[in-house]
């Protein structure tokens, strides 16, 4: 039982330096050595707990990612108004997917899992759910534009008040991404 707490702890070490690291440095440019040199083990050790570099990024990744699938499949039924859409991807990204800012501009990681998890399949489905069907041209740019307001707002708000996004910051954020909609 100890031992269970004792790896358990450790393997939560093991993923906040990874992401410090990733987030400071890249995930391409940081190493398994690298993440063992700052937890103060060996190699071997951590490759205990995760296999591969890989296998640390999608245990960081899986838990927003399945909460993104329930946001968007709650976000994207039949009837969804585009208020309720931009909502849910304020909250998701204030939330749950805090942690994706640090990945978001990173190409490697956006190689690496996004591909693998289909992340831009995701994103169309809520560009879908805001044109609408059949959309024109100019809805689908309107929807585009209106889901990075969202996003970009939200981060923003983020940074500027040290992680925390505030009703009166959410409600702006909404607003303008609701008017991007048109």
């Amino acid at each position: 039982m100890l031992q269970e707490k004792e790896a358990a702890g450790t393997r939560t070490r093991i993923l906040d330096i990874s992401r410090e690291l990733f987030a400071a440095q890249g995930y391409g440019s940081t190493s398994i050595a690298m993440i063992a040199e700052r937890l103060g083990t060996s190699k071997a050790a951590l490759y205990y707990h995760f296999k591969s570099k890989e296998e640390i990024l999608d245990a960081l990744l899986n838990e927003p990612f399945a909460a993104m699938q329930d946001f968007r499949d709650e976000c994207t039924k039949v009837g969804a108004k585009p208020e309720e859409i931009l909502s849910g991807l304020i909250d998701f990204i204030s939330g749950p997917a805090s942690c994706l800012s640090a990945f978001e501009n990173d190409p490697s990681v956006l190689h690496e899992w996004a591909d693998r998890n289909n992340v831009k399949d995701e994103w169309e489905r809520l560009v879908n759910a805001l044109a609408g069907p059949k959309p024109s041209l100019s809805k689908v740019i309107r929807a585009r534009a209106s889901l990075a307001a969202a996003k970009q707002g939200t981060m923003t708000a983020l940074e500027m008040n040290n992680g925390t996004l505030t009703k009166s910051a959410r409600a702006e954020v909404l607003a303008a991404a609701l008017r991007t909609l048109g």
